[in-house]
């Protein structure tokens, strides 16, 4: 009897970059870039505006900056305040922003300040 066939070398090549065009198509923003957002509100002590945009929903008026997502309308909004996921989400943007130096130290990568040497003498050259 007949066993099983085999196929093509590369033969997913293509379903997995659909796969991969489709995901970065639709990706989400980084909570270090909504930190970023929210550290912008609070300096400018009022909430982000956007332009009037057809493509985006409630033409980009009603929009949650901790999950980062427009809305269709205020009351939309105010529904999705109260769920569970935001709550999620807003704990997770309050937490310390994660930066390059704590990135590097858990890569062992250290950074050392070294002393001088000689101390400096700054020589005043007025006669």
């Amino acid at each position: 009897m007949g066993g099983p066939t085999s196929r093509k070398p590369r033969s997913r090549a293509k379903v997995k970059g659909y796969k991969k065009s489709h995901s970065t198509k639709r990706r989400h923003r980084d909570v270090d870039q909504i930190q970023d957002d929210l550290k912008l509100e609070t300096q400018q002590k009022k909430p982000l505006k956007f332009e009037i945009d057809e493509d985006l929903p409630g033409l980009g008026q009603y929009y949650c900056t901790p999950c980062a997502r427009h809305f269709i309308d205020a009351s939309t909004r105010e529904l999705h305040i109260r769920t569970k996921v935001h709550k999620r989400r807003l704990k997770d943007v309050l937490q310390e922003q994660y930066t390059q130096r704590e990135a590097d130290l858990g890569a062992g990568k250290t950074r050392e300040q070294y002393e001088a040497a000689r101390p400096t003498e700054t020589v005043d050259m007025t006669m």
